[in-house]
């Protein structure tokens, strides 16, 4: 069974239904739905037509929506597209409307100025091209053009010093955030953000009770990564969107960040989605390049809980075809022995006893043999802290909870399973038993290891351990 879960966007390839089954029969765990592109009444309807067919297809399939966060942009040209050539001088304009042409563009900051400094690289195309400041004349920036290329409309621009200016909470976030809160979807994209407050700010906007979606701040910025303890703290999840940090960062970096940053939330017992080009080559080929597989093979071993694709399965002409390969390699890297990360004492929740019983049931299961670690959870913590010291031994997340089974989607080797509500504590035991040997985890005869929370109040704490022969 494969242990990394598989997160792909839905877009104009996937998005009719029978496209969409076969997508998920394919392997998906997660449906990202980027909430930049298409409108709001569409991607409700998507999550509905997710949900419809993980009902259908018997498995706890999760849903993402990628709050779109701010774009600073290149303005209008007056063709369709300008060829910026090495050497020439190019003008970026702060507060201009005018349609641009191939020796200036209007952009959306109007005190573009104030944000550059002469030496300063500017990145034009969503990188593709790169300017250097030469100097600032009132609200305009003389620069040199570094690396050219082809520019069009409307492009993603990003600057050296623009992110601490910037509001990270759009309006149009705040539409995404509306209709993700009323199709209860399991998990929220930030985008661009730069501190733990940004995250907190939005789980502030979230509902006091009821539906309250997992958030998931993608780590894309330079000062993310100065912040990144207190980001991983506040966050349910992470992502590691690595093409934004490429730009924001020097490429040479980024493997580097990378691996910190999954070691980083392995530690802290938090899942992490690696995310951007790992198969990109499959959008117009049937086959990847070696050094996607490689890239893909090495973010399983670096400990990465997800992986993600993108344009592969939004626009790809092989969608299904990618997410099965993504799979195979992924099935593949999890056979290679690798020193496991163990989850600082503690967790990220402070929660000392709740960790160290996760961490001596997943020593007892494998001692023992167990077939497979059932986790009966109320919030889904316990299935979480289980995950976290990645046993050898299958992992079901046992719940009555759609929410719950949602959210267990995303975690490395979890098994969502979902019971009927049952008050009698030995009658869910018999459930727990009766879901895994459902999915093909147990059999007559077979040892299972019980890991819960006592009955009370309280969700979320992990208290006790029980073996079990079927």
């Amino acid at each position: 069974m494969r242990r990394t879960k598989i997160v792909a966007t839905l877009g104009p390839a996937t998005s009719a239904m029978e496209a969409l089954r076969q997508l998920l029969e394919a392997g998906v765990d997660v449906v990202r739905l980027n909430a930049a592109h298409a409108d709001m009444a569409t991607h409700a309807t998507n999550v509905r037509r997710v949900r419809e067919l993980s009902q259908v297809l018997g498995r706890s399939i999760g849903t993402l929506v990628d709050l779109p966060g701010p774009k600073i942009r290149s303005g209008v040209l007056a063709g369709a597209e300008v060829e910026l050539e090495n050497g020439q001088e190019f003008l970026l304009c702060g507060g201009d409307d005018g349609q641009g042409d191939a020796r200036h563009v209007a952009t959306t900051l109007t005190d573009l100025a104030q944000w550059v400094r002469p030496g300063d690289d500017v990145y034009l195309a969503d990188g593709a091209i790169v300017l250097r400041v030469i100097e600032s004349v009132g609200n305009d920036v003389r620069s040199e053009v570094v690396r050219g290329g082809t520019l069009r409309s409307r492009k993603g621009m990003h600057l050296p010093r623009a992110e601490g200016h910037v509001e990270p909470f759009t309006e149009r976030d705040a539409l995404a955030l509306e209709m993700a809160i009323a199709a209860k979807v399991d998990f929220l994209g930030l985008s661009f953000v730069r501190r733990a407050e940004d995250v907190e700010r939005v789980r502030a906007m979230l509902p006091r009770r009821g539906f309250r979606p997992a958030l998931v701040p993608k780590i894309e910025t330079a000062l993310a990564i100065d912040n990144l303890a207190g980001i991983v703290k506040a966050a349910d999840a992470v992502m590691v969107a690595r093409g934004d940090l490429g730009i924001q960062m020097p490429a040479r970096s980024v493997p580097l960040l990378q691996k910190e940053i999954i070691r980083f939330c392995n530690q802290a017992g938090k899942p992490v989605i690696t995310a951007t080009q790992m198969l990109e080559s499959m959008t117009r080929s049937p086959l990847p390049t070696r050094a996607e597989v490689n890239d893909v093979a090495n973010a399983v071993l670096d400990g990465t809980d997800a992986l993600m694709l993108s344009e592969e399965t939004a626009v790809g002409l092989y969608p299904c075809a990618t997410v099965r390969m993504m799979g195979e390699v992924a099935e593949s890297a999890e056979t290679w022995p690798r020193q496991r990360v163990t989850p600082e004492a503690g967790g990220a929740d402070g929660d000392r006893v709740a960790w160290a019983v996760a961490h001596a049931a997943v020593q007892a299961a494998e001692e023992l043999g167990v077939a497979a670690i059932l986790c009966p959870t109320r919030s889904g913590q316990t299935a979480h802290r289980v995950a976290a010291f990645r046993p050898k031994v299958p992992i079901a997340g046992i719940s009555t909870s759609s929410q719950v089974l949602g959210d267990l989607s995303l975690v490395w080797g979890v098994r969502p399973l979902v019971v009927p509500q049952n008050a009698d504590p030995s009658e869910q035991l018999r459930l727990a038993i009766v879901a895994a040997r459902g999915a093909g985890l147990v059999r007559e005869g077979d040892l299972l290891a019980f890991v819960f929370g006592s009955a009370g109040p309280r969700a979320g704490s992990t208290d006790s351990v029980r073996i079990v022969r079927v």
